[in-house]
């Protein structure tokens, strides 16, 4: 990664610290078609990093261009297509085999996650209910909609095990209680709810389209 001689500053929101503050850019990286001799057509990869001057972290900013893509700029004129993304610290979820809402959810968890933790934990455990009841899970309570998702087979010991836990931090930081609440605890929750998300919708979903391809191979 290079060193810029005049470093830009850009306002961007900081998912560490959660100030939205002018940033100062200390390095970027730039690849696509134009760094190969053979291409069909044009793309483009800048990968920007920012010190943030508040918790002087750093966020990891991608920023994306295709011309395959073309969509009308702010005048009406048609241009390139350009995405910008924040590749860390990670606050989403890239698979468009989770249903919108849950996704929504556990990305807005995901926001809050260095910024406040008892709206992260019950953020958390308000995406595990909505996992449940997209299931089909219709037991009124939290800590039965695990136990009638788990004894139709679709969550294992271990993950029922993790929608127990995560119900728990999600009740405590909810309802105010005594239990100490640390990073760690906030941290290991996302995991937990990113192992259910993953194993009832990515994991299906790539088996899936691994199946179509293997199968499109052996019929040709």
């Amino acid at each position: 990664m290079k060193n810029l001689d005049i470093p830009k500053e850009v306002i961007i929101k900081c998912f560490h610290c959660g100030n939205e503050t002018p940033m100062r850019q200390t390095g970027e990286f730039q690849w696509g078609s134009r760094d190969s001799e053979y291409s069909d057509f044009d793309f483009h990869y800048t990968y920007e990093m920012f010190a943030c001057p508040v918790c002087h972290k750093i966020t990891l900013r991608q920023i994306y261009s295709d011309e395959t893509m073309i969509e009308p700029g702010w005048r009406g004129e048609m241009i390139m297509h350009s995405s910008k993304t924040i590749l860390f610290p990670i606050n989403s979820i890239d698979s468009g085999s989770i249903p919108p809402k849950i996704k929504e959810a556990f990305e807005s968890a995901l926001k809050t996650k260095s910024i406040d933790k008892n709206i992260c934990l019950m953020a958390l455990r308000r995406t595990l209910e909505l996992i449940l009841k997209e299931k089909g899970a219709t037991k009124w309570g939290l800590k039965d909609k695990i136990e009638e998702i788990a004894q139709k087979g679709l969550l294992p010991d271990t993950l029922k095990e993790a929608s127990s836990l995560t119900k728990i931090l999600g009740d405590s930081a909810a309802h105010d209680n005594d239990l100490e609440i640390e990073q760690y605890d906030v941290d290991s929750m996302a995991e937990f709810v990113e192992f259910i998300i993953e194993y009832l919708y990515i994991i299906p979903d790539k088996i899936n389209t691994y199946k179509e391809r293997l199968s499109s191979k052996t019929d040709s």
